[in-house]
């Protein structure tokens, strides 16, 4: 038997890799777009819509983009799906202006409820998903009213880095499940606003948070620390968090640091800058009655959660539920 074997030349190589790049990438979309094969950026130069189906809706981005621009007063009605992309291959998706680059989902309520979908699959329905691992920066826009979630990596090695945006759900209801933000270890999130009516931030995994408000709505938590049973250490970096009650009645449904449930996980937990202006009531599920909030719900007794948090101003808020062992250290400032 003869074996033959077929040398590519480095040069035929870069040549079949720019014919690669230069194609224009395919989307359904019904605004106008633009292509510069040179920087591989793609951008919508107007407003429009991807397809209004199920899965149609968010675009799989080749790797072949290197970055994805959002002009001003354009709203892209739709979501992007990010699949995998080596670490020197990362996503940009930006906007020119934060206000009025959009990203857009749906006006209807509880979409991910209504159609079916699986509690662990809703995360894939967000404005940005990092469905499998891979490296994105987001920057400078808007993300409204998802059909799921809003940021979200929950891939192994799916980082988020998340910088001057804002992160909206203004619709009526609060099972929209429109979470903020969620990614693998290596994450962050900074100089951004989280206003939705389910969870903040989850901290799952290693994260940085920094010069953020999040406006904590009847339902959701603005820190969630576990929901479902998440294992693992996580250890979160945070400066300069402000979060805001904004519930008409003063009635909460979570505490603004919530761990719901959990097995052996330990979360880590800095902060340098911490302002909490939200009281009132908060439903306690076991006793079946409002009583007053608090700034923690810690209900895993087999979970560890060490504080350490420095220039705080509650307001007056009390502690809370702390059923979750570890150390709490709380410097507050003198009002």
């Amino acid at each position: 038997m003869r074996l033959y074997t077929r040398i590519i030349s480095p040069v035929l190589l870069i040549l079949f890799m720019q014919t690669l790049v230069s194609a224009q990438p395919a989307v359904e979309y019904t605004g106008k777009t633009e292509w510069d094969s040179k920087t591989a950026t793609f951008t919508f130069l107007t407003s429009g819509s991807m397809p209004n189906t199920r899965e149609g809706f968010f675009w799989k981005v080749p790797s072949s983009v290197k970055k994805i621009v959002i002009e001003s007063n354009v709203r892209v009605t739709g979501g992007f799906r990010v699949l995998f992309r080596e670490d020197w291959n990362p996503l940009t998706i930006t906007g020119k202006s934060r206000n009025t680059s959009v990203i857009y989902g749906t006006d209807e309520e509880s979409w991910t409820d209504r159609n079916n979908i699986a509690e662990n699959d809703k995360w894939m329905y967000s404005s940005v998903s990092l469905i499998e691992d891979s490296i994105v920066y987001i920057s400078n826009l808007t993300a409204l009213n998802p059909r799921g979630y809003i940021f979200s990596g929950y891939a192994s090695r799916a980082v988020l880095h998340v910088d001057s945006c804002t992160l909206l759900d203004t619709r009526d209801g609060d099972q929209n499940n429109s979470d903020g933000f969620a990614g693998a270890a290596g994450s962050s999130i900074k100089n951004s606003l989280i206003s939705t009516s389910d969870d903040g931030i989850k901290i799952y995994n290693d994260i940085t948070i920094e010069n953020v408000t999040i406006r904590h709505h009847r339902n959701g938590a603005p820190l969630q620390f576990g929901w479902g049973g998440e294992p693992g250490v996580a250890n979160a970096a945070i400066k300069n968090l402000t979060i805001e009650g904004v519930a008409p009645d003063d009635r909460y449904n979570m505490a603004p640091l919530t761990w719901e449930r959990g097995h052996g996980g330990v979360r880590n937990v800095t902060i340098q800058g911490l302002d909490v202006n939200s009281k009132g009531l908060m439903y306690n599920e076991e006793e079946n009655t409002w009583t007053p909030a608090g700034l923690f719900e810690l209900k895993p007794e087999d979970c560890e959660f060490n504080l350490t948090a420095t220039k705080v101003n509650l307001h007056g808020l009390p502690m809370g539920l702390c059923k979750t062992k570890g150390t709490i250290s709380i410097a507050e400032n003198q009002e």
